[in-house]
């Protein structure tokens, strides 16, 4: 028996030493012959069942080690094989490399031209506790402005209410107040969730920016001089702003604020086309001359208390801007859901 394994062993490898490296098909034919699960091999390595207890010991390991010796014949050839069929005259695979998502490139100028005027980036939870997401900010529990967000409440304890997928960045300003004290200029981007019907131009989860600034004598004029150098910074020398009055719980007074139009520089007057017919003007301000861009505002003396923020030395401005839409007027995306699509075609493309 002992010898039927040397000639076996003999056998297959004066086989093997005559296969090209680059005939594939011999060496494999080669390989289910002799160590497959069929193989000789294999067949007789059944025949030492029938051996007794003092010849299976013997024989035994001088078998495997023979199968082993033979199997291990075969991978280094074949990787011997594979690398002889490597043209090193061939150029080199480049590999491909990606690069930021539009809504993180747009993200990371809006932070490098805030990070410019001297302001500080904060982060904060995006699952936040009720008192700084809302009455913290002037926003107690049966207050009606509480209407104006769709909230994903999370069930902690008792109260289902007391935990919360955070509605907006505001609630990190209280956060940042409980470690620094004036003067202050920070900015806090991040995710936010809101419980809406998805379309081109709402989701549920989006981005923010939100931006803070306290100290003494600080008044609107400032909070109109620092989102004008914002903007011009973003758009070019030539953006201006405008303030409309709007609503916003924790500032007073609050603000709409519009930048004029990257794309037609703020005219209100249709193009006229060949043969006397008009358009319908510029697609993105609608031919008002104004984009809205954020929402802005004076620090309610309340949220400036609930910061330990005597609102008698100090006062502050506060904003917050949608990522998303700045993303949406930078390369002109017509639906919101293709920046969260997952589409590497569409990434590819900024």
């Amino acid at each position: 028996m002992k010898d039927a394994f040397l000639s076996l062993q003999k056998e297959a490898t004066d086989t093997f030493k005559n296969i090209k490296e680059t005939d594939n098909r011999a060496r494999e034919a080669w390989r289910s012959l002799y160590v497959g699960r069929k193989g000789k091999v294999a067949l007789l390595m059944k025949q030492l069942a029938g051996l007794s207890v003092e010849e299976k010991k013997e024989i035994g390991p001088i078998a495997n080690a023979i199968k082993q010796e033979l199997m291990q014949l075969f991978k280094t050839h074949d990787a011997r094989g594979a690398n002889a069929r490597i043209d090193m005259s061939l150029p080199g695979r480049i590999p491909e490399r990606g690069h930021e998502h539009p809504l993180y490139q747009v993200m990371d100028q809006v932070i490098s031209v805030f990070l410019g005027m001297g302001f500080d980036v904060v982060e904060g939870p995006e699952i936040e506790l009720g008192y700084y997401n809302f009455s913290a900010l002037n926003i107690p529990k049966d207050h009606p402005a509480r209407d104006m967000w769709d909230t994903f409440y999370v069930r902690h304890g008792k109260e289902e209410e007391s935990v919360v997928l955070r509605t907006h960045t505001s609630p990190v300003q209280i956060r940042a107040m409980e470690h620094r004290t004036p003067p202050v200029r920070l900015i806090v981007p991040g995710r936010v969730f809101r419980h809406e019907a998805t379309d081109a131009t709402h989701g549920s989860n989006f981005f923010q920016l939100e931006g803070l600034v306290i100290d003494k004598g600080i008044r609107v004029t400032d909070l109109m001089g620092c989102l004008s150098a914002a903007m011009k910074g973003l758009y070019g020398k030539d953006t201006t702003i405008r303030l409309r009055p709007s609503y916003f719980p924790f500032v007073e007074p609050g603000f709409e604020v519009d930048i004029s139009c990257m794309m037609c520089g703020g005219s209100t007057q249709p193009p006229y086309q060949g043969g006397g017919r008009r358009d319908g003007g510029c697609s993105v301000c609608k031919r008002t001359g104004w984009v809205e861009m954020l929402g802005a505002g004076m620090v309610h003396p309340v949220v400036l208390k609930n910061m330990k923020v005597d609102s008698r030395k100090y006062s502050g401005f506060a904003f917050g801007m949608g990522i998303d839409r700045m993303m949406m007027l930078a390369y002109g995306i017509p639906d919101i859901r293709l920046g969260y699509s997952g589409d590497v075609e569409f990434v590819r493309q900024f």
